[in-house]
């Protein structure tokens, strides 16, 4: 009786720490298997910006995004290439999904670029279908706006807007984002749309600045 209870005692002690070790393995290789995704999903912007890079027909220079201005999270960010590798105040940024800004700042080693949501941000835009002229704009909630469109304008939800070429910064024919909503403007005189952004903002990792 005694010899079975501290066999049991001694099975269970087996089980538990097997039991253990199973957990910590699992654990493991889930963790492996998010860095592999990760990895993957890195492989793919990278092939899909140099593929961009070179179709572009301007000279671009690759960037990865390293960081966030904490005083403008949402619309700024940092880059790891600055005056070192001939980028400029005022230069475009793209991604291979569309427009994602310009940029404001260079340090020798980096740069801050401003997103296309942010208040200080416009560009000349024009509706891919209907050719509609308009500004995009951001604005200070940090929604994209595509302003300046008369009362009659020929644009309907789901229309891509690019740029027109129109701002001498942005290339003409980089795409800005989707129409998602339409409204008449506080004056009632003319209409204003609301954009989602090609690029996704939020979790922008890597740019491409034109260079020339």
């Amino acid at each position: 009786m005694i010899g079975r209870e501290i066999n049991g005692i001694i099975f269970y002690h087996r089980n538990y720490i097997e039991r253990g070790r199973l957990v910590r393995r699992i654990d493991y290789l889930n963790s492996k298997l998010v860095a592999m995704n990760d990895l993957s999903a890195e492989n793919t912007r990278l092939t899909n910006i140099l593929s961009l890079k070179q179709q572009f027909p301007y000279k671009v220079i690759a960037a990865r995004v390293i960081g966030r201005d904490p005083s403008n999270w949402s619309s700024t960010v940092i880059i790891n290439k600055g005056s070192s590798s001939r980028i400029r105040k005022g230069a475009a940024a793209v991604s291979f999904l569309g427009l994602a800004g310009r940029v404001i700042d260079v340090q020798s080693a980096t740069a801050t670029v401003t997103l296309i949501n942010d208040p200080n941000v416009s560009v000349s835009a024009r509706v891919l279908r209907s050719r509609q002229e308009g500004l995009a704009c951001g604005s200070l909630g940090g929604a994209l706006l595509l302003k300046l469109l008369p009362k009659d304008c020929d644009i309907i939800v789901g229309d891509e807007v690019v740029t027109s070429g129109l701002t001498p910064i942005y290339p003409k024919g980089v795409l800005i984002g989707t129409v998602s909503a339409i409204a008449r403007d506080f004056s009632g005189l003319g209409m204003y749309a609301l954009i989602d952004p090609a690029v996704d903002l939020a979790s922008l990792e890597e740019v491409l600045i034109i260079v020339e």
